[in-house]
């Protein structure tokens, strides 16, 4: 039975090369972190500016030297960076590592083979096909960046409180907002209590109304917006579950949110950064939908089917 979307179908792997041995053990059943995140992480980190000048200087040699730094102690990376030992290990927990042990054991899988999705730039004189598949290769490579860099725990996370709660909002502004309706009318789709509250201070005013039965769910890009972060707040402090979904790991929203699912995006001329992390923030709210209405899978199946039902009524 089909819940909107035959995802067996039309689902595909990206597949890491050769045997990762421990490495790949360990990544793999830790539930921190997945294979092949470690770039997308630290491509995040710098496209977003959070990380402080010391941090970027290691951050842009990782970058440049992925390879060689899998053979650093945390003493040799320091001295070709040129930052303290202490700074390494910051940076490294900046990324959501518990440490440089963890960072360079991430770093090693992904160094061991990835297929990769080819990056370009877009150009004056580029033609109409050549900008249409940079694009397409943008917005492809928004969605591997953040499939790894999502956090499985809190994935689950997301998905349970979503799949209990009495009450779920939905808040966005700008950019985000869209995603924060999408998010609101797919889960109404197959009958969970949800919301969408658009204004910022009815939005406010809703979340200070929530109890703990309840979920917030605020989307920003840089987890700056202030509205959204104000109201996300206060549903904390009403005792809700705060869910945030942004692509800056240090952004403000991150201190009041309980479950942080972060995604990444790179820029191009013509569309910023904020634009590619719409994708990517669309397919994650597609993978809880999914994920929660598996859960309850009968109630799930006969709602999409009476939503159906009623959507094409309106249209005879």
């Amino acid at each position: 039975m089909e819940i909107l979307h035959n995802y067996e179908a039309n689902n595909y792997e990206y597949q890491t090369e050769g045997d990762k041995g421990e490495i790949a053990e360990h990544l793999a059943t830790s539930g921190r972190i997945q294979l092949t995140s470690c770039l997308a992480r630290i491509q995040s980190a710098l496209t977003n500016h959070s990380l402080f000048p010391a941090e970027r200087k290691i951050a842009e040699y990782v970058m440049k030297y992925p390879e060689e730094v899998t053979a650093f102690s945390v003493n040799e990376l320091a001295r070709v960076a040129d930052a303290s030992e202490a700074t390494i290990v910051r940076f490294c927990r900046a990324l959501a590592f518990s440490g440089y042990k963890d960072f360079k054991m991430a770093l090693a899988a992904e160094a061991k083979g990835t297929v990769k999705i080819t990056h370009e730039e877009i150009n004056r004189n580029d033609d109409v096909m050549s900008i249409t598949r940079k694009v397409f290769q943008s917005d492809l490579q928004a969605i591997a960046d953040s499939r790894e860099t999502l956090d499985r725990h809190e994935m689950e996370r997301a998905v349970e409180a979503i799949h209990r709660a009495k009450r779920t909002e939905f808040y966005g502004m700008g950019s985000s907002a869209p995603a924060a309706f999408d998010a609101y009318y797919r889960f109404l789709k197959i009958g969970l209590p949800v919301f969408y509250v658009l204004d910022p201070y009815m939005q406010a005013v809703s979340a200070s109304q929530l109890g703990p039965d309840c979920v917030a769910f605020a989307i920003s890009h840089t987890g700056r917006t202030d509205g959204v972060i104000f109201s996300l707040r206060k549903a904390r402090e009403a005792g809700a579950t705060t869910i945030a979904l942004t692509s800056n790991v240090r952004g403000p929203i991150a201190e009041f949110a309980d479950i942080k699912l972060i995604t990444a995006a790179r820029e191009t001329a013509f569309r910023n950064q904020a634009m590619a992390s719409r994708i990517a923030h669309l397919s994650v709210i597609d993978a809880l939908y999914v994920n929660v209405a598996v859960r309850r899978y009968n109630k799930a199946s006969e709602q999409v089917r009476h939503t159906e039902e009623v959507i094409n009524e309106k249209l005879l």
